[in-house]
């Protein structure tokens, strides 16, 4: 290549900077010379500086999204109890992970003064989340919905008892036995799950 040409065209996401010299766009690999290569503006074109680093980062977090987070169907409601599950996840880890920094790595300097670590800041995050959510699904009367059901399948679970006892023909000590004996075998499944 000469002094003053242009890269050779290649294959995959390029810079895409406008040119001063003239017409057209800046033909070097995306992130070209950055430490996000593949996805944004080259070094030549300002893909050091901190505002591009963030473009690039938001770039990739959405193509990840995109390539991960494939849609499915999901109610409503269940997508916001997987919500509040996976969000109380995050908060533990989160939280296990904050409480075992040392006191020098709870804190750092900013522009503007002393801030907490990103760890904290982002554990205080996730902790709002997790009580938003857990609003939202109590609002939604979701805990209500689940012990109705429990309740209904408690309903269903003994009217099949009962109509399996029956087709059974227990003699009267028999009979007698089932209300010690179901209630019983019933705690020990309930406590094995």
């Amino acid at each position: 290549m000469t002094a003053g040409s242009r890269p050779p065209l290649r294959d995959g996401p390029y810079c895409g900077a406008r040119l001063r010299g003239g017409p057209g766009t800046c033909r070097q690999f995306a992130g070209w010379g950055t430490d996000h290569v593949g996805t944004g503006q080259c070094k030549l074109h300002g893909g050091s500086t901190p505002n591009a680093r963030k473009r690039a980062q938001m770039e990739r977090a959405r193509e990840a999204v995109a390539t991960f987070g494939l849609p499915r169907e999901v109610a409503p409601d269940v997508a916001l109890l997987e919500e509040v599950h996976r969000t109380a996840g995050h908060v533990g880890w989160l939280g296990a992970l904050v409480a075992g920094l040392e006191s020098s790595e709870l804190a750092q300097w900013s522009e503007t003064g002393r801030a907490p670590s990103v760890w904290v800041r982002i554990y205080q995050e996730e902790r709002q989340h997790l009580v938003r959510v857990a609003k939202a699904a109590i609002d939604a009367g979701i805990a209500e919905r689940q012990v109705r059901l429990a309740e209904q399948q408690g309903t269903m679970l003994a009217q099949v008892i009962d109509v399996v006892l029956d087709g059974l023909g227990l003699d009267e000590r028999q009979r007698g036995l089932v209300p010690e004996v179901v209630p019983a075998a019933l705690r020990a499944i309930g406590g094995a799950g």
